[in-house]
């Protein structure tokens, strides 16, 4: 099939050139996709400087080769180097479904403080049956945004996991979620606006929210390793998730935000959070407000902003550890991301 394509569109690309003096002249290729040969969209432009002394020009497309290696149960490792570690050996753990689909989604947790990857997988052991699982391990069972006994970085640590993942042959490369809670939940938000679209697809988080050092002037602003002071200024990525949960009786970080003494740090409301997102992501109007919209669990509340794809949940009376509401917020997640 690839050498059909190849000769069609040598074919039709040398007939184009045959048709249009181009020699001394500079000109574009325009690479176009179609479903049905109706409508097509351009996915690639280039300029081209021609040759005199050269007659004939042709487009040659060859397919990329695909990944063949398959991803099992193990774990993965990154090799890293920074002020408290020489080449540290980071792990991310690994769950693969029994399943014969030939591909598979990926969520990749991230655990909070004191906890480990192994702890969140044991959580999340019976959900999620479909998705093949990481559990990733913060140095000194934390993850470094800001004050952090961790000073790793952890956002090169993400982005190396996930270029492994992308190599094996039963990831699905395009349908890749994170999901992280409290001191985890933190570093989604990081990796929300400091990894490319292209990296993941959804960012999940509970128990936590932006705090002024990413948000403040409406605009988003991230450090740079291995400063921990954020004064460089981005724009949110397009996601196609944006999806929060919090708990109104949580005392670690409180649903309504403000500043936490023992991590130096002031945290937004979480609705208000929820709103500059969906900000980042294109929406001008007002912030939603009121009791927001009933869901599976009369307890949690929808604050969505449908169009942008970011939404929020409120739970009602909801601990720090959201305790017993974790099977409706996996179903609430997967209604969105399945």
């Amino acid at each position: 099939m690839a050498k059909n394509i190849r000769t069609v569109i040598e074919l039709a690309f040398c007939t184009l050139i045959s048709c249009v003096s181009l020699l001394g002249n500079d000109f574009t290729i325009t690479i176009e996709s179609s479903n049905d040969l109706n409508e097509w969209n351009s996915i690639h432009t280039a300029t081209v400087t021609s040759e005199a002394e050269n007659t004939f020009y042709r487009a040659v497309i060859d397919p990329v080769n695909a990944p063949t290696l398959i991803l099992e149960n193990t774990i993965l490792t990154v090799t890293q180097t920074w002020s408290q570690e020489t080449n540290y050996s980071r792990t991310a753990h690994v769950q693969v479904p029994a399943t014969n689909a030939e591909s598979h989604p990926v969520i990749i947790f991230f655990h909070g403080a004191s906890g480990n990857g192994i702890n969140m997988l044991n959580q999340y052991g019976n959900t999620f049956t479909n998705y093949i699982k990481i559990g990733m391990d913060g140095y000194d069972n934390k993850w470094n945004i800001k004050t952090e006994s961790s000073e790793a970085n952890d956002i090169d640590f993400l982005s190396s996991v996930i270029s492994q993942l992308k190599s094996y042959a039963n990831v699905d490369a395009d349908n890749i979620s994170l999901i992280g809670t409290s001191n985890g939940a933190a570093l989604v938000l990081k990796a929300l606006l400091e990894l490319p679209e292209n990296s993941f697809k959804n960012g999940i988080f509970m128990a936590s929210q932006l705090i002024s050092d990413q948000y403040r002037e409406n605009k988003f602003w991230y450090n740079e390793f291995p400063s921990r002071v954020y004064t460089n200024e981005v724009l949110l990525p397009a996601r196609n998730k944006i999806i929060s949960f919090h708990g109104t009786d949580d005392t670690s970080i409180p649903y309504d935000g403000g500043y936490i003494n023992w991590l130096n740090r002031t945290f937004y409301d979480a609705q208000e959070s929820n709103y500059f997102l969906a900000k980042g992501r294109g929406f001008t109007g007002s912030a939603i407000s009121g009791n927001g919209i009933d869901t599976i669990n009369p307890s949690i509340k929808e604050y969505g902003y449908a169009d942008y794809g970011v939404y929020h949940y409120k739970v009602i009376n909801g601990n720090h550890g959201l305790t017993g509401f974790k099977n409706d917020i996996v179903s609430i997640i997967l209604s969105h991301i399945e």
